[in-house]
């Protein structure tokens, strides 16, 4: 029998995150224990892998300031949030090579926030990359480790040109929201 190790995923299963009391996407935005999921901090925004993964490169994009609700955004850091999202997408494109992304909210408890900071999911997709291993065991099963795939998208999101909202011509950091190398 063959055994499939994914260490991180006990914390999710027993309830025990492993993350300081307080918000965790608050704790991203300056350097610190979270560092080793962050991939990048932007001056309105902290983008960083979700620590439980529904595929390898799950990111999670927010805004530095904590606000639990879109509309609670300033147009400055809406824009910020989706220039940070573009980033990303252009990263996570070059370094894995996803057939297509989901991305989307979950606004409130009751369509499934687990936490009271607003994030967008950006979830890589490959054909196939869904398989028996979820509906007979409930289990994901992640090609790559999630410091690898940080160290990855860092390295991608480092070296990217500027995009078409922040005055460049593909898809990396620029004014709209000025990275910081993490």
């Amino acid at each position: 029998m063959r055994q499939l190790w994914a260490p991180w995923r006990m914390a999710y299963v027993t309830g025990v995150s492993g993350v300081p009391e307080g918000c965790f996407l608050c704790a991203a935005t300056t350097p610190g224990p979270a560092d080793g999921l962050v991939v990048e901090r932007a001056e309105l925004t902290v983008t960083l892998l979700n620590r439980f993964p529904y595929s390898s490169g799950h990111l999670l994009v927010a805004p530095r300031r904590h606000a639990d609700d879109l509309r609670e955004l300033s147009p400055e850091e809406g824009l910020a949030l989706l220039a940070a999202t573009r980033r990303a997408l252009d990263a996570i494109t070059r370094e894995m090579a996803p057939g297509g992304f989901n991305v989307g909210f979950n606004l409130g408890r009751s369509a499934g926030s687990s936490v009271d900071h607003l994030h967008l999911h950006l979830v890589p997709r490959w054909d196939g990359d869904t398989n028996f291993m979820p509906v007979l065991a409930d289990v994901k099963v992640l090609p790559e480790h999630l410091e690898v795939t940080a160290a990855r998208l860092r390295e991608a999101l480092a070296t990217a040109g500027g995009g078409p909202w922040e005055g460049g011509g593909g898809g990396g950091r620029g004014a709209a929201d000025p990275a910081e190398r993490v």
